[in-house]
């Protein structure tokens, strides 16, 4: 164990949060979820693409370390955030090159499916809207991953 040293100092403010969220701080690992999504979504303003899908891989990280703890909003923003990392890697789609996000996506689907299933109200919003945009083989990925 390394002692007076933090490796993540470089980072300034986040390298506490990093800590933080390495012993299992719930709140430490929304913070940086949200700072994620947040990069990712400046990164899309400026149409630097590239970053926003290093910052939508970072935000995937980030929720499904706030999830695991069992929340059902954190369980509906993971969803979200593997939605969009799958806009990035191509989805919808029955080639190849879409893999990845189509995996992504039928998570995301399965997510709200079972949360959606018991009760939970923006979850059956999103699972709805989902349906309306999204091809049905999505959904039969998402059946098999279930």
């Amino acid at each position: 164990m390394m002692t007076g040293i933090d490796p993540n100092a470089a980072l300034g403010d986040l390298a506490p949060i990093i800590k933080r969220a390495a012993a299992g701080d719930i709140e430490a690992q929304r913070m940086g979820r949200s700072f994620a999504i947040q990069d990712m979504a400046d990164a899309e303003s400026r149409r630097d693409y590239a970053m926003g899908q290093g910052h939508a891989a970072e935000a995937m990280f980030w929720a499904r370390l706030a999830a695991s703890h069992g929340f059902e909003d954190d369980a509906v923003i993971l969803a979200a955030v593997l939605t969009q990392l799958a806009e990035f890697w191509g989805f919808d789609r029955r080639d190849d090159s879409a893999d990845w996000g189509n995996l992504l996506l039928a998570e995301a689907v399965t997510i709200l499916d079972d949360l959606a299933a018991n009760g939970n109200e923006a979850a059956a919003t999103a699972i709805n809207e989902m349906g309306a945009r999204v091809s049905p083989h999505i959904f039969q990925k998402a059946k098999e991953i279930a």
